[in-house]
């Protein structure tokens, strides 16, 4: 396990410092300059384009941007998702496709941008954080931003997993209501899948802080400290990410823009009042923490009192002891105890009965 753990560590600072670095490089630079601040990679970037409507279906996925742009259909509603924003001469081309602001671009490749949502008059740009399931390491999660326009949707990923493959499937089967309604109607759906799947993460963080209570109730280690502390990070980082995310939809609820139908607004104010219900969790779970950090320390308290009670009595019973030791043990020449047939043994008697009666009076006391 620590070999592991010796392997695993350079690594992260590496990472760690190199993200510093690609941060600094925006420092004092030109508006608009696309810089990828996440972690460095060397994947292959890959395009997906998914051009609709109720009768007809088109599919591609290649490494090629122009290969896969070939699929978009003006005349159809088309879903653009482009994986790997480390490649920002892909997120470039993509912008000059579709006329993006080069501000809006320089958010889709800032992975520490909040979430936000603006309106570009002939486009609406939404950035939001993506969460996966827990793993050991922690919550898995990436930026994700999306771009609405007349008939299409924009989608930038960080990484080739993600959770919309159940709105693939619903595209390729035309199951259900998407390849009958129009880009803002898919735009939403983007939004509630990837809100809706905060509810998992949420219910891990439940599992995790409850199991954490047992084990602080039965004995905490230092290493029940780590967890929590790794818990407390990950629920900061979780609601980091979703409290900026309520003003955001409120914003796409309010908007004006003649992209959002008010039919898909009145399903935003689902995603809003989800969301909300996600920021009361977060919080619940952060005083449920709480409480799981105030006990482990009333417990450690207490069995260092425990530890301080024991030795403070071991000294109690010994310091006559030591008393009586200490006295028969100067170097005096007229002891009159020294010469006494039975003074040794009568020493040890009277040292036993002494420990003895102390050990009976804490008892009585319950103080053992």
């Amino acid at each position: 396990m620590r070999k592991k753990i010796k392997s695993i560590v350079p690594k992260v600072r590496l990472r760690a410092s190199v993200k510093k670095e690609q941060v600094k490089q925006t420092i004092g630079q030109t508006p608009g300059l696309l810089v990828y601040t996440g972690y460095q990679k060397t994947d292959f970037t890959e395009t997906e384009v998914f051009s609709f409507d109720k009768e007809e279906f088109e599919e591609s996925r290649t490494t090629s941007f122009e290969t896969s742009i070939d699929k978009f259909d003006k005349d159809r509603v088309n879903w653009v998702n482009i994986i790997g924003l480390h490649d920002t001469k892909l997120v470039s081309k993509v912008g000059q496709k579709f006329e993006l602001h080069p501000l809006l671009l320089e958010d889709v490749l800032n992975v520490e941008q909040r979430p936000k949502s603006e309106d570009f008059d002939s486009h609406i740009f939404f950035t939001i954080k993506m969460f996966h399931q827990q793993t050991e390491q922690g919550i898995e999660y990436e930026h994700v931003s999306f771009v609405l326009g007349k008939n299409y949707v924009l989608s930038f990923q960080e990484k080739q997993k993600d959770i919309f493959n159940l709105l693939r499937e619903r595209l390729r089967n035309s199951f259900g209501k998407l390849r009958t309604r129009q880009a803002d109607y898919l735009f939403y759906r983007f939004i509630d899948t990837i809100v809706d799947n905060y509810y998992p993460v949420l219910e891990s963080f439940a599992e995790k802080i409850e199991l954490l209570e047992e084990e602080v109730m039965k004995g905490p280690t230092t290493n029940t400290l780590h967890k929590l502390q790794n818990i407390r990070k990950e629920l900061i980082l979780l609601r980091k990410s979703v409290l900026p995310l309520r003003e955001s939809i409120s914003m796409l609820i309010k908007s004006e823009s003649k992209l959002l139908r008010k039919e898909t607004e009145r399903y935003l104010m689902d995603v809003y009042d989800h969301t909300i219900h996600v920021i009361e969790s977060l919080d619940t779970y952060r005083d449920l923490l709480g409480g799981v950090m105030d006990l482990y320390m009333n417990s450690v308290s207490n069995r260092m009192n425990e530890v301080m009670k024991v030795l403070t009595i071991m000294s109690s019973i010994f310091i006559p002891l030591t008393f009586i030791a200490g006295i028969y043990g100067m170097n005096f020449e007229n002891i009159p105890e020294l010469s006494y047939k039975w003074g040794y043994p009568m020493v040890w008697l009277a040292m036993v009965i002494i420990a003895i009666l102390l050990l009976l009076m804490f008892r009585r006391k319950n103080w053992l």
